[in-house]
């Protein structure tokens, strides 16, 4: 596993230096402007970058209080708003419970932002953390350097750091402040040794505390925001373009059946209606609605004369239609009269005068001629009666 620790260099935030391991063993350091990290940093790593502990406020927590996280967030920004020069708002509030460590961390919102933005580019897993929990996870009170920075790791998981020019200072506010402060320090400097005389001193490198860190650092707050990026997703996990077409392709699907479903289904519910109008129609012109197709479909039936029907011979239109004409296309029967209508199409002038003529044999009568004749051929309509 490749792994890449970043440090700030300057106060500007933008060079950092960059140290790489392999499966824990050191590989080298580098110095760099943070723009160029994804040209050094590959999408299956891990990077963890560090803030500065001065860019950021960090508040032991009451392990015994029970709040919830909106509670003590709600809590927090009342007891803080006096002591931070910024607008509390525009600070994240981090609260991170576990059975090693009760802290709520602040770090502005835009500054966090755009530190993280950067990272996204290399597409590795990313964790961010304070700077002082490098030496917080090798000895609770510590101190140690990093660049121009002595970082002040305390007991409860807060932390600082400030530069040299203003170190005698902030020792003087830590002793007064922490009296029982009695570090660890993981450097050689003449005004810490004098003002913690009874304290350890211990030269550590930066690797040594990289390499603790990368072996326990799970328990700690990654102040890393994460959520749906898709450049950093795509980075991530390598995604081609034929991948992704893919997956779009999925997505929208997904999207797109559940509506032309429903449209289909309600074209055919149209369609079904339509349809059972129009049989009903043909049963009875009458009909404009079809409300309760049981209901009317017995209507119609009730309006008939079945003992008339029952007793109407057809022998005669049998006979017709066993002749097989294909020119008669539409045969239409009215019961109640005891009349049929026979649509006539290109029928021969001779086949008429036979049909005609086989009419009175088959108990039928010609009422009614609609026709026109043209090139000896019979269009048209023609109304006969049935007899019994």
């Amino acid at each position: 596993m490749h792994r890449y620790l970043l440090h700030n260099l300057t106060t500007s935030h933008d060079e950092i230096e960059l140290f790489h391991y392999v499966d824990n063993i050191f590989q080298s350091k580098k110095q760099l402007n943070i723009d160029d990290i994804s040209d050094h940093i590959n999408s299956d790593s891990e990077t963890f970058y560090f803030i500065p502990s001065s860019k950021i406020a960090s508040v032991a927590l009451d392990a015994s209080q029970k709040d919830n996280d909106e509670a003590t967030r709600a809590r927090l920004l009342s007891e803080m708003d006096d002591f931070i020069v910024s607008d509390i708002s525009e600070n994240e509030i981090f609260i991170h419970r576990n059975s090693k460590l009760n802290l709520a961390i602040l770090v502005d919102k835009s500054y966090l932002a755009s530190i993280t933005k950067k990272l996204r580019v290399t597409g590795s897993k990313i964790y961010i953390y304070p700077e002082h929990m490098l030496s917080f996870l090798k000895n609770e009170s510590s101190i140690f350097q990093i660049a121009d920075r002595f970082i002040f790791s305390f007991s409860s998981g807060e932390g600082f750091s400030q530069n040299a020019t203003h170190l005698e200072d902030y020792l003087k506010l830590v002793k007064k402040e922490r009296e029982d402060f009695s570090p660890k320090v993981f450097l050689n400097n003449k005004i810490l040794a004098d003002n913690f005389k009874n304290s350890e001193i211990e030269n550590i490198s930066i690797e040594s505390l990289h390499l603790n860190l990368i072996n326990k650092h799970l328990f700690l707050p990654n102040l890393y925001l994460s959520g749906f990026h898709l450049d950093y997703w795509i980075k991530r996990y390598q995604i081609n373009k034929l991948d992704l077409a893919l997956a779009i392709a999925a997505i929208s699907l997904l999207i797109i059946y559940p509506i032309s479903s429903t449209f289909l289904n309600n074209s055919y519910a149209d369609e079904y209606k339509n349809e059972t109008v129009s049989l009903f129609k043909k049963i009875n012109p009458n009909i404009k609605r079809v409300v309760n197709p049981r209901r009317q479909i017995d209507e119609i039936l009730n309006s008939y004369d079945l003992e008339q029907a029952s007793n109407l011979s057809i022998s005669g239109l049998d006979s017709i239609k066993r002749l097989d004409i294909p020119e008669i296309t539409k045969l239409y029967m009215n019961i109640n009269k005891s009349e049929a209508q026979l649509t006539l199409l290109g029928l021969g002038s001779n086949q008429y005068k036979f049909l005609i003529n086989l009419m009175p044999q088959a108990n039928l009568i010609l009422i009614k001629e609609d026709l026109e004749t043209n090139d000896g051929k019979v269009s048209g309509s023609i109304l006969i009666g049935i007899t019994n």
